[in-house]
Order: structure tokens, then sequence, then C-alpha cells
């Protein structure tokens, strides 16, 4: 199906030409971090929110395989259309009533959002009855490091401690733990700082978790405005969408092709 989607030579130009850029200085950045220069290490997650699937197919036709998104439904339609080895990401705020819309997607690699252990427990549950012999979705933990009440994600112990054991159990086969996820704070990711304390903070929880349950957490922190502090202080995910696609419309004008 993938084949009918067309986009124009200047549009292709233009997005290459913003991914490669964003992509340089995220190489750039990861070099001085990860031992031998391995700039693998840091993945460049296009967030590709309410922006049509031409766009997409566009990066896809370069190479590039993971995408992000924020709703649901666009999500599930946009991976109707594109092929079936994109590696789709929803980073959007996970409602236990969405789960098993989410689960039916047989390419959805990733729910960075999971902030409770009903979501968590929901998710794996219609991962099971929906598509029980794809690879299990792999999930982080929403951290709130920046404690504002608009923010989704945990901050406390007990709570953070029972999603992690409740991953690592024998009844949790269909997701899989694989690292924490936060969104610092517009002021904090705008200032002058040698260090992100909201980024500081999520490093702080991986190091609690990893030494009490043997993990090794990845970390998805870092987007346009912060995503070099955010590999300077151990991410290996960043989510760019502007940098890469440009301004996004309004919700109500944004179109799937």
């Amino acid at each position: 199906m993938s084949a009918s989607i067309t986009y124009d030579e200047d549009r292709k130009t233009q997005l290459i030409a913003q991914y490669e850029s964003v992509k340089e200085v995220v190489d750039i950045e990861a070099k001085k971090v990860y031992v031998n220069g391995d700039a693998s290490k840091v993945l460049v997650l296009v967030v590709s929110k309410l922006k049509p699937a031409s766009d997409i197919k566009i990066l896809y036709d370069h190479g590039v395989r993971e995408f992000g998104e924020n709703y649901v439904q666009e999500l599930i339609e946009k991976a109707k259309l594109l092929p079936d080895d994109i590696k789709w990401h929803f980073i959007g705020g996970l409602q236990t009533n969405k789960c098993k819309d989410l689960a039916k997607v047989p390419n959805l690699y990733s729910v960075e959002t999971v902030d409770s252990l009903k979501k968590a427990k929901k998710l794996n549950e219609s991962r099971a009855k929906f598509q029980p012999d794809c690879n299990p979705i792999l999930c982080n933990v929403q951290i709130n490091t920046s404690l504002e009440d608009q923010k989704s994600g945990l901050n406390n112990e007990e709570e953070i401690f029972e999603v992690i054991e409740f991953f690592l159990s024998n009844e949790c086969k269909y997701i899989k733990l694989n690292g924490l996820m936060t969104i610092g704070s517009w002021n904090v990711s705008h200032e002058d700082s040698e260090e992100n304390r909201d980024f500081a903070t999520l490093v702080e929880w991986k190091k609690k978790i990893d030494a009490k349950f043997g993990t090794s957490l990845k970390l998805s922190m870092g987007m346009s405005a912060d995503f070099k502090e955010a590999i300077r202080q151990g991410t290996t995910e960043v989510r760019i969408g502007t940098d890469i696609l440009g301004d996004r419309p309004p919700k109500n004008e944004a179109r799937i092709i």
C-alpha cells in the first residue's frame, strides 16, 4: 500500500537535509560521550505526529525506520498505510482504554509512556489477546522528574518499583521493560546551564533501579530544545520533531495523506 504514497522532490530535499543536519549534531555529541565514539548509541526518534504519511515515506525511503506518534488513532491509520518494517513508538499520554487499540498494531515497537501498574497490565493483557505472536512491545516507564502537576509520570518510589517488578515478573510476557522516559520542564530545558536537573533526576532513578533490580535501563530524554544536554547526560534516545519535519499544523487541520 505504501507504493501509492507520493511526495514532491522539493519536500524530499528539504526533509532529508533537515534530518541529516540534526543527525550530524547528535552524532557529534554522542561521539564525545560514548566509548570509541560510537554515535549509534543514541537513536534519533523522528516525531511525526500531525505530519502526513508522505513526510514519513520520504524519510523511510532515506533509510529511517523509527517514528514517534502521540495520538493512538493517527498511529493506527499511518501504520496501515506505511511499510510494515517501520518501528512505531507511541510517545503520547497512555490511556488505559486505548491500550487494546495500540496492542493491535503488529509493528508497534515501543510504548514510552507507561505511568501506572494498571496500564502496564492492560497493555500486556491486550498484546496477549490481539497479537500474541508479534514481538513484545518495548516499554519505558515515564518519570515526572520536574514534579509539575500538568506532566504525566510517576515520582513515588513505591509505585515506580511496583511497575518495575511487574515488568520483571513471569506474568509479563508480551511487553518488555526497555528504559525510563521523562519530559523535562520548559523552563529548565531553556536555561543556560551545564546540567539539566530534570535529566539528572532521571539518571539517578536509573542508577537506583539498576542497582536494586540488576537491570541496565536505557533513557529517553531530550527534544529539539535540549537534546544536546540530554546526550551529554546519558540519554540513548532523543525525540526530534520540529527541527526535522518543521512546524506542525493545528490538530484539526492535520492530514494523514
